[in-house]
């Protein structure tokens, strides 16, 4: 350990690498965003008749569907499609050992779906196994200079058990609960994972829907409850998150989600304090019966739904996908929450000189208003709350939404995953960051994690990587403008090279 820490660049030679984009595991992470859009594909065109807007997805919900596929009536992009995501579902069966290693001039400042680091310059060994009942993972990592002082980490390391058609899992798992490619407002990668118990449907065997013969809904479920860390305002807080996601027709999914911050140092817990949160009896001023004081306020929740719709139009598969996502009551309110904030969009796949690309533009609105500030023009509510100061935070980002709170974004991307063991990405990105100009938390860790004051950004980012046998390479960077109301404004860019190897 002494040598690792006073000669990390001979380690960094040491472990320098790569692995397969699909490891020795009974889920698909959140790491490949190439066969994330492979898959969608497929559950597109009826293929894949499981939800497939909860990750990490078990690969459990989609295997009995993917091997039911008759090859031989698939066009040349679908086939395309089954033939990687079944490479990815075979080597899945394999146990991994293999080595990387992140090299970038940046921290990356939004850390997406598929993105390959949040910190600069990391080494990183791994680990995975599964056997008929249980899986393991273990990934240590060290990090040169982390913005959070967390230079050793084990972040994606995990033991999990089966029983029945249940998994059960103790680790530090990422995860993305909306049907958004760029980001969405529920829980997305972009902070670094929490440790947490987690409970999760293995397959998706559907149910029958009461009072007929044969309709029937594919669906799947999960839970977890985390630990929020010790650097926050209220230490030791613990994250609940539930979420179903069904499918009640073949062209739409649609999926339920609840958090919820609760406990911790000083504040109420319990079984009792945790069966006030979920039946929603945790708003401020909602007093009587029904609800609580201020002063003994359980929790801070957040509660949406999410809609996923394929239309066939002029030859192409369209998907139209829509999340609501809402803060709890306040004190001024008896809802079981408000303040909702949209995220949509619209994406199809269309041959670019005979290569599949996905392409997709979204928008995504977190600008809330507590009580009187609408007149005042200031948000500040969304992720916050006025026990839980930290917010929705962790490690420094959002658990949400990529560009935090009160912010407005327009993204145009595209993906592709090519023939050839390559694939590539971009996406255009406009964002009014923290457009009220206000931060009701500002410094660390509290606040907003992006900017404390308003800032309009314009991004431009990509990626593109490419599989050598045991070697896969990654590069990829972005270039941005920032303009803001009472300073200069600023350009930024960044650029990283990502080299991992199969052991």
């Amino acid at each position: 350990m002494t040598r690792f820490r006073t000669n990390p660049f001979l380690l960094t030679l040491t472990l320098l690498g790569s692995t397969m984009t699909a490891r020795a595991e009974p889920w698909i992470d959140t790491s490949n965003l190439a066969l994330r859009t492979e898959i969608q594909y497929l559950a597109d065109h009826g293929l894949i008749k499981a939800p497939v807007t909860t990750w990490p997805l078990m690969w459990a919900a989609i295997e009995g569907d993917l091997r039911a596929v008759d090859a031989s009536q698939l066009d040349a992009t679908g086939l395309n499609a089954w033939q990687d995501v079944m490479r990815h579902l075979d080597f899945s069966q394999k146990s991994v050992r293999s080595a990387s290693i992140t090299v970038a001039n940046d921290d990356n400042r939004f850390a997406g779906f598929g993105d390959e680091y949040r910190d600069k310059n990391t080494v990183a060994l791994s680990y995975s196994t599964m056997g008929d009942r249980w899986a393991l993972k273990l990934k240590p990592s060290w990090v040169a200079d982390p913005d959070d002082d967390d230079q050793y980490r084990l972040d994606e390391s995990y033991m999990a058990g089966t029983l029945g058609n249940w998994v059960a899992a103790a680790g530090l798992q990422d995860r993305w609960w909306a049907p958004g490619w760029d980001t969405n407002l529920a829980l997305t990668s972009n902070a670094r994972p929490m440790p947490a118990l987690a409970l999760t449907r293995r397959d998706s065997s559907p149910f029958t829907l009461p009072f007929t013969d044969d309709y029937q809904i594919p669906w799947t479920v999960t839970t977890f409850m985390a630990h929020m860390g010790t650097d926050r305002v209220v230490p030791n807080a613990l994250l609940w998150g539930f979420r179903l996601n069904l499918k009640p027709h073949p062209r739409l999914e649609a999926g339920i989600t609840r958090l919820a911050q609760w406990a911790g140092d000083d504040r109420p817990s319990g079984l009792s304090t945790f069966w006030d949160l979920l039946l929603g009896k945790d708003n401020c001023g909602n007093t009587g019966s029904s609800g609580v004081d201020c002063d003994e306020e359980p929790g801070n929740q957040q509660a949406g739904y999410d809609l996923r719709l394929t239309l066939p139009v002029a030859g192409h598969e369209f998907g139209i996908y829509y999340q609501s996502f809402a803060e709890d009551g306040s004190e001024s309110s008896t809802k079981f929450w408000t303040k909702a904030r949209p995220s949509g969009g619209i994406d199809t796949t269309v041959n670019l000189l005979g290569t599949p690309v996905l392409m997709y533009v979204e928008y995504t609105d977190s600008l809330a208003y507590c009580a009187d500030n609408r007149q005042r023009g200031i948000g500040d509510c969304y992720y916050e709350h006025y026990i839980y100061q930290t917010g929705l935070r962790y490690q420094g980002r959002a658990i949400g939404n990529l560009y935090d709170n009160d912010t407005t974004s327009v993204v145009l991307g595209m993906i592709s995953q090519m023939r050839n063991d390559v694939s590539w990405q971009w996406s255009l990105r406009y964002a009014e960051l923290n457009k009220d100009n206000s931060d009701v938390f500002p410094g660390e860790p509290d606040g907003n994690s992006v900017t404390e004051i308003a800032e309009d950004l314009l991004m431009l980012s990509g990626k593109y990587q490419r599989i050598f046998g045991r070697w896969k390479l990654g590069v990829g960077g972005s270039a941005s403008h920032s303009s803001f109301q009472d300073q200069a404004s600023d350009e930024d860019y960044t650029a990283f090279l990502d080299v991992e190897y199969l052991l």
